[in-house]
């Protein structure tokens, strides 16, 4: 229908009649019932998150719908106590008002919660314009006047929310809803009058039904059909004659049944859900169903209008898939699972039984996408997904909160502790299992392992974000534990709270000058020659006590306080090697502090190291740049550049830690650094063990094929020193045996005086 047209023949509608006034108060008395209990469920629904606010709006709501009863009862029990034109003025009125409250949830509240509260609020909007279609028919105008004030505030709120999900779409759907609304408004004002029209005639309803939008059947009171329009025909693909007559109590879906019935004995019934065609085909559909009466206004029999629905469900259905699931691997995703962990909390069930809540972690997941890519990446997870749902059982439920993690819960154990810690035990060796075989990946075999963190649920337990947190802590436990499963205890908690402490007092470590510098000598294995030494930073905590680098470093790196901490033992190095050589004391090749390779990307990282260098006279070679073979795999794509700027100007790189991380020769070709400093893992058992012995001179070979200076570190004994002063006479070390690290007087005593000069390699 053309738009201005139809906008221009809705301002010419009907006059206001007694019939018309006594229609809008008889059906408002049903409808006020319902909007008092769509109140209260909203109230339920948005209490949570709106607080006072929404209790402010539902009293005034309530109010309203009071004052509203009240003339309903009024105007039944005394119609002439005023004129029709003021009970009708004062309908329009508070119908209004009724409206606008309403309308804030479109263009108010809207705004203050997330996209599942939203979408509650267009359902809920949506609702009361459809349900006003009824409780309003008798006035169009006022119908259509409702609507528009209940949706074009909703409309213009939807275009604005930008971080709503298909906020776009979602706008031009309810532009086009309001749009069919009125139209649909307008046209079940104009069928009424010809329905009136030719029942007066005993046409019944043939014209009606040429012209409806919608499927529209008549039946009478034994619910035979009488008759039924072209587009009821079209709609359930049935001939026009295997409908007229039919008992619609032998339809093979009954869901509809008792809507049918009621509509002839209590008035008007509206069903909106699936129905299944006699040609077993399924539907979504919107029915209203109604009676019609003869001029005696005895009830002859009813009228069904059918809308289709199926395509607007079947969309909102997706939606609502969409929101709940992860896209790529069809699992619950973070707020699915927050969904269904409100169920299973609040089942009754888990009054007394308990749950186990498996948190998984892919340990080599972040390697195999920046080394193989993300579409590898994303084919790892998918297969972790499809392995984890194959396997673990339908009562498991299996969802990815993101990157690679994945949560696993087992529902109702058993209401016996020692039996539910049996079965995660158990459980936990089986999700262990299944990563035993080599994920196959575009013709690679991928061995990946996971980290289980595990938190058992006690019954009538219903705090979701502690649980969630509980399972974090246990996950990140696991990853530094050898078995790669922890159990979330109390213990976690407080050590958490210890570390949040400590880095905490990290900040202020610099400041308060609680930092000290150790130094251990590197020494010749031939001869045990001081050559040179590593620069090692302790933490004078004021109520732990001094603080080994491993205690306090990554809290550092995690708090970004690492680059501060850097720079003040690169200041004190090159304070002490100037002092030493002013005292002419120094005869060391050079001494190495270390450094995290994400320091490397810092703004001129290279120009303020070689300043340091140059503020306190040192040559470039004076000073040695560590970095953690760890570290540098991770950050070498943007580190690379730094390093090698470093090295054309003369300082010297080691890469630390060798043997922990992972691709390492690929990273010795490309980087050719100076120094190789081999694990202590590496020889912790070399004693014991021959086949360690033929790991580390497989290692060595690797660095002298590459011409790497080699140093082993944490050599701890004298069995040790022979075994590989016997695989290379050339070898550093530095180690207990030698050596601890001593702070920087003890060194001068020990190592800087009448130091036998060594050359510079």
């Amino acid at each position: 229908m053309n738009l201005k047209r139809l906008f221009s023949n809705i301002k010419e509608l009907q006059t206001v009649d007694d019939s018309v006034v006594n229609s809008l108060y008889t059906l408002s008395t049903r409808a006020l019932l319902v909007v008092v209990l769509l109140a209260i469920l909203i109230i339920v629904a948005l209490y949570p998150i709106l607080d006072g606010s929404i209790l402010v709006w539902s009293l005034i709501l309530m109010i309203l719908t009071g004052y509203r009863l009240y003339s309903a009862y009024s105007f039944k029990q005394n119609p002439k106590k005023y004129s029709m034109a003021l009970w009708y003025k004062k309908f329009v009125v508070d119908a209004i008002l009724t409206a606008l409250v309403f309308s804030t949830l479109g263009f108010i509240f809207i705004h203050q919660v997330d996209h599942y509260y939203q979408l509650y609020i267009v359902a809920v909007l949506l609702g009361l314009s459809l349900g006003s279609t009824v409780s309003l028919s008798a006035d169009a105008r006022l119908n259509i006047m409702y609507s528009t004030i209940l949706l074009l505030p909703l409309i213009f709120s939807m275009a604005l929310l930008h971080d709503t999900p298909l906020h776009i779409i979602l706008t031009i759907s309810l532009i086009l809803y309001f749009l069919a609304q009125v139209t649909n408004i307008y046209n079940m004002y104009q069928q009424k009058n010809a329905f009136n029209m030719l029942q007066s005639e005993h046409m019944l309803l043939n014209s009606l039904f040429k012209n409806a939008p919608l499927g529209i059947f008549t039946y009478n009171k034994d619910l035979k059909v009488l008759e039924c329009n072209e587009q009821l025909k079209t709609l359930f693909e049935h001939e026009k004659e295997k409908i007229t007559g039919m008992d619609l109590r032998m339809l093979p879906d009954r869901r509809i049944l008792k809507v049918l019935k009621n509509a002839i004995s209590e008035g008007t019934q509206s069903y909106e859900g699936p129905y299944v065609s006699l040609n077993n085909k399924p539907f979504w559909i919107d029915a209203k169903v109604f009676s019609f009466s003869d001029s005696d206004n005895n009830v002859l029999g009813g009228v069904g209008m059918i809308e289709d629905k199926t395509k607007e469900h079947t969309a909102l259905t997706e939606l609502e898939y969409l929101v709940q699931h992860d896209v790529l691997t069809g699992l619950f995703n973070r707020r699915g699972f927050r969904n269904y962990m409100e169920k299973l909390v609040t089942s009754v069930k888990h009054k007394t039984y308990f749950s186990i809540l498996f948190y998984l972690d892919l340990n080599q997941f972040k390697s195999i996408n920046d080394s193989l890519g993300h579409q590898v990446g994303d084919d790892v997870l998918l297969a972790v997904s499809k392995r984890l749902t194959d396997n673990l059982g339908k009562d498991c439920m299996v969802s990815r909160l993101g990157g690679d993690e994945f949560i696993i819960i087992i529902p109702h154990v058993s209401e016996d502790k020692n039996m539910a810690h049996k079965e995660a035990e158990e459980f936990s060796r089986e999700i262990q299992d299944l990563f035993l075989e080599p994920f196959i990946i575009k013709e690679m075999h991928l061995h990946i392992k996971s980290s289980i963190g595990i938190v058992i649920m006690k019954p009538a337990y219903t705090n979701i974000v502690e649980i969630i947190r509980h399972a974090d802590l246990s996950m990140y436990q696991a990853k530094n534990d050898n078995g790669h499963v922890a159990y979330y205890d109390s213990s976690l908690d407080k050590q958490q709270k210890e570390l949040f402490m400590l880095q905490h007092d990290l900040v202020y470590a610099v400041k308060n000058n609680q930092l000290g510098l150790f130094y251990q000598p590197v020494v010749s294995i031939d001869e045990d020659v001081v050559c040179s030494a590593e620069a090692l930073v302790r933490w004078d905590h004021p109520t732990r006590g001094a603080l080994s680098p491993q205690d306090f470093i990554p809290l550092a790196i995690k708090a970004g306080l690492i680059s501060q901490i850097t720079w003040w033992v690169l200041d004190n190095v090159c304070q002490h090697i100037a002092q030493w050589k002013k005292e002419n004391s120094w005869n060391l090749e050079y001494v190495s502090i270390n450094v995290n390779a994400q320091q490397f990307v810092e703004n001129n990282f290279a120009r303020e190291f070689l300043n340091k260098l140059r503020k306190y006279g040192l040559e470039t070679h004076d000073i040695m740049i560590e970095i953690t073979e760890r570290s540098l795999i991770d950050n070498f794509d943007n580190t690379e550049d730094v390093i090698n700027e470093l090295r054309r100007q003369g300082v010297r790189c080691a890469i630390d830690d060798f043997g922990t991380g992972y691709s390492s020769l690929s990273y010795l070709k490309k980087l050719s650094f100076h120094t190789l400093k081999i694990d202590k893992e590496f020889i912790k058992n070399i004693e014991f063990n021959p086949s360690e012995v033929h790991l580390v001179s497989s290692i060595l070979d690797i660095g002298r094929q590459f011409n790497y200076n080699i140093i082993i570190e944490g050599i701890e004994n004298e069995q040790q020193l022979e075994l590989l002063r016997g695989l290379d006479p050339k070898l550093r070390y530095q180690g207990y045996h030698f050596s601890k690290a001593v702070d920087v007087e003890e060194f001068e005593k020990q190592f800087l005086q009448n130091v036998t000069e060594v050359p510079i390699l």
